[in-house]
């Protein structure tokens, strides 16, 4: 039983990086996401190992540095954030399309983790509310791929962040070197 709540705590850890993964794609579009694939962060929510809290703290002051560009940039370039903003929107739109709802499946997740360590379950209801878990799982998996390999959505997706980077060079020549250094820190901790 111990196994099966680690493993849910794992998928929720992972789902919530993968939440995160889609809002910093749609909303923000936080520069780490034009720096590292979804297999990279899903591969950095994975790891047991925990990086040395000086690198993690260093790579936390580099996030905060580049998204304060990233929002200067954004505000001397209105057209930026109007094409954020159509991203948004085809990103929501294909979601709904499909039924992704990431938040839905965490609480649904979050309900069958108390249930299991709360209730007196027979192993059979154990067993079912396992099996529903990995359904759900396996459905919100097959949807953030439908998600990303829209190539229009994509497109749209690699545009705008070639364009927020030239924006944020621009905005503030010290943008590739933090960028570099990121790129190097994310690397020494996967």
């Amino acid at each position: 039983m111990t196994n099966t709540r680690s493993s849910i705590a794992r998928s929720l850890s992972v789902k919530s990086s993968a939440q995160r993964w889609f809002i910093s794609l749609s909303l923000p579009l936080v520069l780490l996401a034009m720096m590292l694939t979804p297999q990279a962060n899903a591969s950095l929510a994975n790891k047991t190992a925990t990086p040395p809290k000086e690198t993690v703290e260093r790579i936390n002051a580099i996030q905060r540095d580049l998204t304060s560009i990233r929002q200067q940039a954004m505000q001397s370039n209105p057209e930026l954030a109007d094409q954020a903003k159509q991203l948004e929107l085809a990103f929501e739109k294909k979601a709904k399309e499909i039924g992704y709802d990431p938040q839905a499946f965490v609480t649904q997740a979050q309900e069958i983790q108390t249930k299991i360590q709360t209730e007196d379950l027979s192993k059979e209801e154990r067993s079912e509310l396992i099996q529903t878990f990995i359904a759900a799982k396996k459905k919100m998996a097959e949807q953030r791929q439908q998600i990303t390999s829209d190539k229009q959505l994509m497109g749209m997706q690699e545009e705008l962040q070639q364009e927020t980077l030239v924006a944020m060079k621009k905005q503030d020549p010290k943008t590739e070197a933090l960028v570099k250094e990121l790129s190097t820190l994310v690397d020494q901790i996967q």
